[in-house]
């Protein structure tokens, strides 16, 4: 126990000040981690905005279209099939570019694909669930059956492979047909479209 109570109270003082800078730290953390980790308030825990030497730098903006979608450049304004898109809504990352292989393919091919696709700079890609692929269809549309404003391009107006095996038939999976939003199971050895995603659960 301390006897002289000016040295006590200057203890008290630095213990305060130490843990009011403490708590401004935590909260320039807290909120740098907020800028580059969430949108809209949706955790994004699979999207680290970096910068640095051996970084490329990643601009994200609102698309004005539709704010419910922003656009990530990952360092190359001029090229926009590398493009990712943050669906707000789900807290999705899908490709910009919706035929980013540029052919259809079978189900497991189509698999394999998303799991080695670098895209943006990122691996870690999927074949989205029938759900996450339905999240995107806005039945109130005209073909394709996507939001008003939506920033993507290259959609097909053709079926899309999502990775959910048909619960009746190993055989068959579910897809997404985006002229008319239907979702319906199709043998997996048939050829449809890929659309990579990022974040999935």
């Amino acid at each position: 126990m301390l006897k002289n109570p000016k040295i006590a109270v200057l203890l008290a003082v630095a213990i305060a000040s130490c843990f009011s800078l403490i708590s401004l730290l935590q909260a320039g953390q807290s909120a740098s981690d907020m800028d580059g980790n969430k949108t809209g308030g949706v955790n994004i825990p699979i999207w680290k905005i970096t910068q640095g030497e051996t970084d490329k730098s990643v601009t994200k903006a609102i698309h004005a279209p539709n704010p419910r979608f922003s656009i990530y450049d990952p360092g190359t304004p001029e090229e926009a099939a590398d493009d990712l898109v943050l669906d707000k809504e789900t807290g999705l990352i899908w490709a910009r570019n919706a035929n980013l292989a540029n052919r259809t393919k079978p189900w497991q091919h189509a698999i394999y694909y998303c799991r080695n696709v670098s895209l943006g700079n990122r691996k870690g890609w999927q074949l989205p669930t029938v759900e996450e692929l339905s999240s995107l269809v806005d039945p109130s549309q005209p073909s394709p059956k996507l939001p008003s404003g939506h920033p993507f391009f290259n959609v097909q107006s053709d079926l899309y492979w999502t990775c959910t095996t048909y619960e009746s038939i190993n055989d068959y999976a579910w897809g997404v047909n985006m002229p008319n939003g239907y979702v319906h199971h199709y043998p997996k050895k048939n050829y449809y479209f890929v659309w990579p995603v990022r974040g999935s659960k």
